[in-house]
């Protein structure tokens, strides 16, 4: 019996890891929704009264939410034609061969400050 016990516990733990980690990688954007929302708060009740605020935010809400709904399930036209079955496939170079980025050329001075401590 002791071995349910033990078995319960590792599930509840394995549980509680995953938990974790799901929330470690999105309770930063829901700080950040809950922040923004919290200035449009604000605002709306600078500009309305603080007892109006959440009437108006809610009239402005579905409009916006539709429209963000649409841009999100939108399809690029031509991408995809239904009558011959399979989508077309661009392949787009964005970049040219010898561009650097920033991070690149910040990993190089790095590595080559390093090299000049080795001087010293």
């Amino acid at each position: 019996m002791e071995i349910v016990s033990w078995i319960g516990w590792l599930l509840a733990a394995l549980a509680g890891w995953i938990w974790s980690i799901a929330w470690l990688l999105i309770g930063g954007w829901v700080s950040t929704l809950l922040q923004i929302l919290v200035i449009v708060f604000l605002v709306f009740a600078f500009k309305y009264g603080w007892r109006r605020a959440p009437l108006e935010m809610g009239l402005r809400v579905r409009p916006m939410a539709g429209w963000i709904w649409r841009w999100a399930t939108a399809r690029e036209a031509g991408v995809h034609d239904p009558a011959r079955g399979v989508p077309e496939v661009r392949i787009i170079r964005v970049k040219t061969p010898g561009d650097v980025n920033l991070s690149s050329l910040l990993n190089v001075l790095m590595l080559a400050g390093l090299a000049m401590l080795r001087v010293l």
